[in-house]
């Protein structure tokens, strides 16, 4: 059976690589940073490791068949090494404008003149970029951007991810390059116009100059020099949109995926949930041992009270680092052998949820139950803090 390195793995594209792989019965190897933060289903081989280490990337790629990569930078630097590393066969997610020159065109030379049997699927936008949008869509009726009218064919990233896995199926795609976009161009005041219609309410747009607009990238961390291409980009679209490519349905055999689309399936993460919404999300979440969909819904400042957890010393943690490190620490030698819930139950902004886990200490070989209810509070579709109670006493 054929066994894929995917890199990029819990991103927007890479978990739709590895659902359409899994599909085709294809054995995925995953590259992550956080393998208890992956979320990805169990018979995924999960390597812990990061793309700009080259060893990790030699662990990842041992007796693989082919990669499916994404390089994380805005800077070619040390990709070298690691496409070094890689096996023979890779689909490289690059970018339509990689003829131009830039990170994606160096990656590209790379794989070539490491003798690779490379395949380089080259999107446009992505759909899923207007996610930036969505803070502003939950907190008022405004949204500020350059360039409204800057016409724009983004491609929904399940399309990117569907042709990715075609190339990895069958080496009559080695050497091809694939140009990607949406079906249609739409405006950027579309776009807004059409995730307001997918979340049921109205917005205006305030435009931002260009300066503005690359002020606003620079405060955000964006190096200087994508700010710079970027809003330059973004004018020239004005009187000049993006092209629209049919290599979606030629290869798929279906129509591409419409932005409407991507707006309905992404809608709530536009409006601000409800309590009892955000509950029983938050249980889907745990219950399927998606700890990273769970902390999603937690604010960025998120405190948990919790201090059977450690001993009285720290009572409370905050932020998602710090609450994960604790987890970690506290499961080190421990395997779930399973957990029932109880809830969640809601009342105004708070929901409780109880917690039942039968576990085993791998280190001493006890077989325990833990019992504990979790209370948290709920603010602006965020959980904001979480007060542990432990029935029994915590496992050490």
């Amino acid at each position: 059976m054929t066994t894929v390195l995917v890199t990029g793995a819990t991103g927007r594209v890479g978990r739709h690589v590895v659902a359409g792989l899994r599909a085709a019965g294809v054995t995925v190897r995953a590259l992550v940073r956080t393998p208890d933060l992956a979320g990805l289903p169990p018979d995924v081989e999960l390597v812990r490791g990061d793309l700009y280490d080259e060893d990790a990337v030699r662990r990842a790629a041992a007796d693989v068949d082919a990669a499916f990569l994404l390089w994380p930078s805005f800077d070619a630097s040390g990709a070298k090494a690691v496409v070094g590393q890689l096996p023979r066969r890779v689909a490289y997610l690059s970018s339509l404008n990689a003829s131009d020159g830039g990170v994606w065109g160096e990656v590209e030379q790379l794989l070539r003149d490491a003798g690779k049997d490379w395949t380089f699927v080259r999107p446009g936008g992505f759909a899923v970029n207007a996610q930036a949008w969505a803070p502003e869509f939950r907190a008022s009726d405004v949204i500020r951007l350059p360039y409204p009218e800057a016409g724009r064919s983004l491609i929904h990233e399940r399309d990117i991810a569907a042709v990715a896995v075609l190339t990895l199926l069958d080496d009559h795609h080695i050497g091809k390059t694939y140009e990607l976009t949406g079906p249609e161009v739409l405006t950027q005041a579309e776009q807004v116009e059409t995730i307001a219609r997918a979340v049921g309410k109205t917005m205006r747009i305030e435009g931002l100059t260009g300066d503005e607009a690359r002020q606003a990238m620079l405060d955000q961390g964006t190096p200087a020099a994508i700010a710079n291409s970027a809003v330059t980009y973004w004018s020239t679209l004005v009187d000049n949109p993006e092209p629209v490519t049919t290599t979606v349905t030629q290869l798929t055999g279906r129509p591409a995926l419409t932005f409407a689309t991507w707006a309905d399936e992404h809608a709530d993460e536009f409006r601000i949930l409800s309590t009892t919404e955000v509950a029983d999300r938050y249980v889907n979440a745990l219950s399927t041992g998606r700890v990273d969909a769970a902390l999603a819904l937690s604010a960025p400042e998120v405190v948990r009270v919790a201090p059977l957890e450690t001993d009285g010393e720290e009572i409370e943690l905050k932020g998602a680092e710090a609450i994960l490190e604790n987890t970690r620490r506290l499961n080190a030698d421990i395997e779930y052998l399973g957990v029932q819930l109880l809830g969640p139950l809601v009342l105004d902004d708070s929901f409780a949820i109880r917690f039942t886990f039968d576990q085993l200490n791998a280190r001493t070989g006890t077989r325990s139950r833990t019992t504990k209810l979790s209370l948290c509070t709920v603010d602006s579709g965020r959980i904001t803090r979480e007060e542990v109670f432990y029935f029994t006493p915590p496992h050490s």
